[in-house]
């Protein structure tokens, strides 16, 4: 089945394969020759494809699918639709045989048009292919008019667009696949979200994402940093200011990051350094949707979203009298928590990967990373999360020579971290490793889910039978009690 879409695919997109001699007939060929000719053919294409079966079985994706949705390569292979997303529209046609109509959207790097083509034989539904053709793409400059999105004239209507999407939120651990659906869910509402996570794990690109997954993905996404700015000036830079309100002030006042945010989403990070008496005249705002310019007499209605950030605990500042519990609930209506990398070791070799490819580019070098080398990353902490790894990752390009970096190319506090405890570690077949990783990743989902085994199969994308049987196997289940409950945490 798999080989009749990809034959399919390469006659509708035959023009756009590169690199592939398509001109060589698939009918001339057969067996593995021919599987293997149309899988390059397809992973050639800037097109994103999805084979999925007539059950809703994931059968193939290929390499630019993968790259659209951050997924490792082959990963969901054999995993119901569902492990991938809630495509509703796909399950529509599997159950009716409807075919739903087409839809642009902008939920990766590129904005791009969705096409779904049943595949129909003597009357019956062979299988579906899900089409992802780019209609712009996003530039991936430096700067941030370089990120800005490339899309087609009158399409967007903000000088301050958000930079990320959800293709830039690497990473399939249980933990950070259910922050990223529930900021999916987040996006279609209007609710204020709070982004809790420790400095470093990207809390930011998960509310570019939350923006540019929105209603309002065409109007501004205005971020403030509430710990930059000194306190005396923080109510005119969010609120602006009227026409001589003080000294020094514009002759004709200035607009506040509340009025440049109209429509779209102001971005409040850092939220719990904002100082005490600041955090009233917010509250007071969010509460009443009116603002008044500093030095003003006359309201303007307050019409955007709202997302804050924080590192710190707002609930422990509450206890202390510093952070005002009125506005922690004003604030507090999603909290999407984004976890450490300590608590997903399982990202790192993507992140790795995803960030040595970039930064290999911009730099223009070409070396590679030793398995040795990539096992002291994967046992090193990370205490200062992806930040740290994206600084380790250039940090380890520029200073090296060597057309394949060692462990002791790492730089010191790596080595001295993460080699101790890849030593800590005896050697294992690798049919061994792979079955201790999935062991981790099943106990891993039960405590994220608090021991509620259907949410955790969907977190590991398993359909329940699966995942009852994987528990099994492992030894997680005893009687009607979850042998995970048990052991301490990892």
């Amino acid at each position: 089945m798999v080989e009749h879409a990809l034959d399919w695919v390469g006659r509708q997109w035959r023009s756009e394969i590169e690199g592939v001699a398509w001109e060589a007939s698939p009918a001339r060929l057969g067996g593995p020759e021919l599987g293997n000719m149309l899988q390059q053919a397809v992973d050639a294409l800037d097109l994103g494809i999805l084979v999925l079966a007539p059950t809703g079985r994931i059968m193939y994706y290929n390499k630019a699918y993968a790259r659209l949705r951050s997924l490792a390569p082959g990963a969901l292979l054999g995993h119901p639709v569902e492990a991938l997303d809630r495509r509703r529209r796909v399950r529509e046609l599997l159950r009716t045989g409807t075919l739903p109509p087409e839809r642009a959207t902008s939920d990766d790097r590129r904005v791009h048009q969705e096409t779904i083509i049943p595949l129909w034989e003597g009357g019956r539904l062979r299988g579906v292919v899900v089409v992802v053709s780019p209609i712009a793409v996003r530039a991936e400059s430096g700067n941030d008019e370089g990120r800005r999105r490339a899309l087609p004239p009158g399409s967007h209507d903000s000088p301050w667009p958000a930079r990320y999407t959800f293709a830039d939120i690497i990473g399939h651990s249980p933990a950070l696949v259910q922050a990223r659906e529930l900021a999916r869910q987040a996006a279609q509402g209007g609710s204020s979200v709070l982004i809790v996570g420790e400095s470093g794990t990207g809390k930011e690109l998960f509310a570019h994402a939350v923006h540019t997954a929105s209603p309002r993905h065409r109007r501004p996404f205005v971020p403030v940093d509430c710990s930059a700015i000194p306190r005396e000036l923080l109510e005119s830079e969010l609120f602006g200011y009227a026409p001589g309100a003080f000294t020094g002030a514009a002759r004709e006042g200035k607009a506040g990051k509340f009025e440049l945010a109209q429509g779209g989403t102001i971005f409040l990070d850092e939220i719990g350094e904002m100082p005490l008496e600041m955090q009233a005249k917010l509250l007071r705002v969010l509460q009443e949707r009116q603002l008044i310019r500093v030095g003003g007499v006359t309201s303007q209605s307050v019409t955007c979203s709202v997302i804050a950030a924080t590192n710190r605990d707002l609930e422990a500042l509450v206890a202390q009298g510093r952070f005002r519990r009125d506005l922690l609930y004003r604030l507090d209506v999603v909290r999407i928590e984004v976890p450490p990398l300590r608590e997903r070791p399982e990202d790192v070799p993507l992140l790795v990967a995803h960030y040595w490819e970039r930064k290999s580019l911009d730099l223009g070098r070409a070396a590679q990373l030793s398995a040795e080398a990539l096992r002291v990353l994967e046992s090193y902490p990370w205490p200062g999360n992806v930040r740290e790894l994206v600084n380790v990752v250039e940090r380890v390009l520029v200073a090296s020579v060597k057309p394949v970096i060692e462990p002791a190319d790492l730089p010191a506090a790596v080595q001295a971290e993460g080699v101790g405890r890849v030593r800590r570690f005896p050697l294992f077949h690798l049919g061994t490793v792979v079955e201790e990783a999935e062991r981790r990743t099943l106990e891993r989902a039960l405590r994220q889910s608090q021991g509620n085994r259907n949410k955790a199969a969907q977190l590991v994308g398993l359909s329940r039978a699966s995942f009852y049987r994987k528990l099994k196997a492992y030894g997680l289940l005893q009687g009607d009690r979850d042998m995970i409950s048990l052991r301490p945490p990892l």
